[in-house]
């Protein structure tokens, strides 16, 4: 049984309970709980759930909580062991970026709510000044979630998970369509043709981009052993991180560990592209300058793609990922159903394909309505 009592001329209620064996005591000051009646009332209420979690079975000794959130994710880590290195490395950059820096890191972590979490997510904002999108919120709400859900297992903290609540889902920002730019043929061909004056040793990328549809990563961490030219495919099985201190990894899901097929046309100017400036002590096919790695995305959109944009004036916005969006734009224009294209891209699910690129697809359904009447008038 749990018992409340007070020394003489204490200014605190102290309850003691024992577990295990063991003696455990924790105090009620008056000052904190406003009076010596109001402090009883705490410590008696305390007294009384800390009995009915024994008896429950689901005590957790309340000193536990009082471990900072930094602390314990320092003691116990975010990542799994089964986790994909992409998914450890995006959890460690979220956490040092997005909430090691703030309070709310140094909370104990038994008196984190889901309003704490709402309140910190609602103030995050870029260095600009401006909101962070959909995307990354929901990575922040995902770190805390993980921390949390380890500090129950673990019996550091009870009940339900304080990142899944209503409060926490409320605050994270609706998910908005991003800007999709769909290059047509010429103009993927005027890319190429003008990157081929500047940075020749990267004008392959164009088309080899906008006809395979591969993630920025994917394309450059690519050597000359995934290129097979006798049957004309690209194997897809690592990806080149910009922010990680291992800079190669596994691809993005399990799905995008893909062998996919090359077009005759890209594969002979692949093929050109080896003969000029393959270098036996130099696997990358987009290497840095010094082929110690490949080469960022960042110096490939400023340096190569952004100046050849400008002067074919053409959109600004255009990115390395605008050509993965042109491969789906290009291949609906081929006649190609979404189930290869979804494959190709390496997503996971055809609903992803589907969701993705709905625009592209909006006419999928008369097209098939206009085949099954032609096979019908071929009967009739």
């Amino acid at each position: 049984m749990a018992s409340v009592n007070r020394q003489h001329n204490a200014s605190s209620w102290r309850v003691h309970w024992r577990v295990n064996g063991e003696l455990k005591n924790k105090s009620f000051n008056d000052k904190k709980y406003g009076s010596r009646a109001e402090s009883k009332i705490v410590a008696e209420q305390f007294a009384k759930t800390i009995e009915a979690d024994i008896v429950r079975g689901e005590y957790i000794d309340p000193h536990r909580s009082k471990v900072s959130l930094a602390d314990f994710k320092y003691e116990v880590g975010i990542v799994k062991l089964r986790q994909k290195e992409t998914t450890k490395n995006t959890l460690e950059i979220i956490w040092e970026t997005h909430i090691a820096p703030y309070p709310i890191a140094n909370k104990p972590i038994g008196s984190i709510r889901g309003t704490h979490i709402a309140q910190h997510i609602k103030s995050l904002r870029k260095p600009n000044g401006e909101e962070y999108s959909h995307s990354a919120i929901v990575k922040v709400v995902e770190v805390f979630r993980v921390l949390l859900e380890k500090a129950i297992d673990d019996e550091y903290i009870k009940g339900k998970n304080p990142a899944t609540t209503g409060q926490v889902k409320d605050w994270i920002p609706k998910k908005e369509k991003s800007k999709k730019i769909y290059l047509d043929r010429f103009q993927v061909n005027a890319l190429y043709n003008e990157i081929k004056k500047t940075y020749p040793q990267y004008a392959i990328a164009i088309p080899f981009l906008a006809y395979t549809g591969l993630r920025s990563g994917e394309f450059r961490a690519l050597t000359w052993e995934d290129i097979d030219f006798d049957k004309g495919t690209v194997k897809i099985s690592k990806s080149f991180s910009d922010n990680s201190e291992e800079k190669i990894l596994d691809p993005k899901t399990d799905s995008s560990n893909r062998t996919i097929q090359i077009d005759k046309i890209t594969l002979n100017k692949l093929r050109e592209h080896k003969e000029n400036y393959f270098d036996e002590d130099c696997p990358y096919i987009f290497p840095n300058r010094d082929c110690n790695n490949p080469i960022t995305g960042r110096n490939f959109k400023q340096r190569v793609l952004k100046p050849a944009i400008k002067e074919l004036d053409l959109d600004p916005d255009i990115a390395l990922h605008t050509f993965r969006h042109t491969s789906v734009y290009l291949s609906v224009q081929s006649g190609a159903d979404i189930l290869s294209i979804s494959k190709r891209l390496g997503h996971s699910k055809i609903s992803m394909t589907a969701d993705t690129y709905s625009e592209l697809f909006e006419d999928i359904d008369e097209k098939l309505v206009e085949g099954l009447e032609q096979l019908q008038a071929d009967v009739v």
